[in-house]
């Protein structure tokens, strides 16, 4: 059996991570690493006993710090984990500082890189997440992507086609695979904002803020905000505070949350997977950002993007619910299946390096 090591970096890996490290298990030698980037319980533990993934085998407990102390934090310990275990794969996910770190410490060493969601673009370039994603994405040696249009990305920045594969998008089978675990009678909306270029500028911050009231004095309904650890600290630092009718409350387990989305009159993020879950659930959402890597949902008329004025904003909310949205059908299935299939057929050239 092949040794590989797949790498979980923050919350939202763990969710789509879960279902195919279950498929994995079954097909090599799979050594689990968690970076330890967040690591409060409802932000970690919660979503391996909520999902059923087991345990990691290493936790490098990064925790919190600027973007390059993770990222060289990340790279000093689990470089120590490649030496220990010697692994022929590693599996990185997605786009987020320990993903960055994962990918440059095992590159460094010559061993193979799979990326899965490879050749998502924003084509904004101060986030930081479309930094990390460009370089994760050339590293690779296999570049596993959602949809099609994310291969045709990478063709066009000159990575090797035979280095591309289109399988769907995982979150649609851990989304088929719970039950929620959430009820409430009275009609609400659901806020979720983490990202730098909203919770890191202050002025962006007030303006999502002053939405949100001006959302609650129109509609008259409950908002309820979920505070990540990042964002209340900036609230913190800015002396910024919610205006009346939103409702600060802590970060939720998957099944909850996920709940709170099916139940939600209209969800308003800044998240890629939440805009993800919210187009499988069938529920109304808007993009609170000026771009969006997640396109094919702003065609397919599930999102909407809003850029950073408050009539905007506004505007976007009504558009959002004014129609009734249909779930997303184009994510594919068999995901997990797919990607061991690739996994599997490839481990035997990848010693042999394939051609950049």
């Amino acid at each position: 059996m092949r040794k590989i090591i797949t790498c979980i970096g923050i919350r939202p890996d763990i969710i789509r991570l879960s279902q195919i490290i279950k498929k994995l298990d079954k097909y090599f030698e799979n050594i689990i690493v968690d970076s330890g980037q967040h690591y409060d319980y409802n932000l970690n533990k919660i979503f391996y006993e909520q999902l059923g993934v087991r345990i990691p085998n290493y936790n490098l407990n990064i925790k919190s710090g600027t973007h390059a102390s993770q990222v060289a934090k990340l790279m000093i310990e689990f470089e120590k984990t490649l030496f220990e275990e010697k692994p022929e794969i590693v599996v990185v996910l997605g786009d987020n500082n320990s993903s960055l770190g994962f990918t440059l410490a095992t590159s460094k060493l010559n061993i193979p890189i799979v990326h899965i969601e490879a050749g998502m673009r924003s084509k904004n370039w101060i986030m930081p997440e479309e930094k990390n994603r460009v370089i994760i994405d050339h590293l690779a040696d296999l570049n596993i992507c959602y949809l099609p249009e994310h291969k045709e990305n990478l063709i066009r920045e000159g990575i090797n086609p035979r280095r591309c594969w289109v399988v769907g998008n995982p979150i649609i089978e851990v989304v088929q695979a719970v039950k929620t675990e959430f009820k409430q009678d009275t009609p609400f909306f659901l806020v979720t904002c983490h990202r730098a270029e909203n919770t890191e500028n202050e002025r962006n911050l007030i303006k999502i803020l002053k939405f949100l009231e001006e959302l609650y004095k129109r509609k008259d309904l409950e908002i309820k905000f979920i505070l990540m650890p990042k964002t209340k600290n900036m609230m913190e630092n800015f002396n910024l505070s919610f205006p009346e009718g939103i409702i600060p409350i802590s970060p939720q387990g998957f099944l909850e949350f996920l709940g709170m989305e099916k139940e939600a009159v209209l969800v308003l993020t800044d998240s890629g997977t939440v805009v993800e879950e919210c187009a499988i659930l069938g529920t109304p959402c808007i993009t609170i950002r000026e771009s969006t890597e997640r396109i094919d949902l702003i065609e397919h008329g599930a999102n909407v993007l809003t850029g950073m004025n408050v009539d905007h904003m506004l505007d976007a909310a009504e558009l959002a619910l004014s129609r009734k949205i249909e779930p997303v059908s184009h994510y594919g299935e068999n995901i997990s299946e797919k990607i061991c299939n690739i996994l599997i057929g490839n481990s035997l050239n990848f010693n042999k390096n394939l051609e950049r």
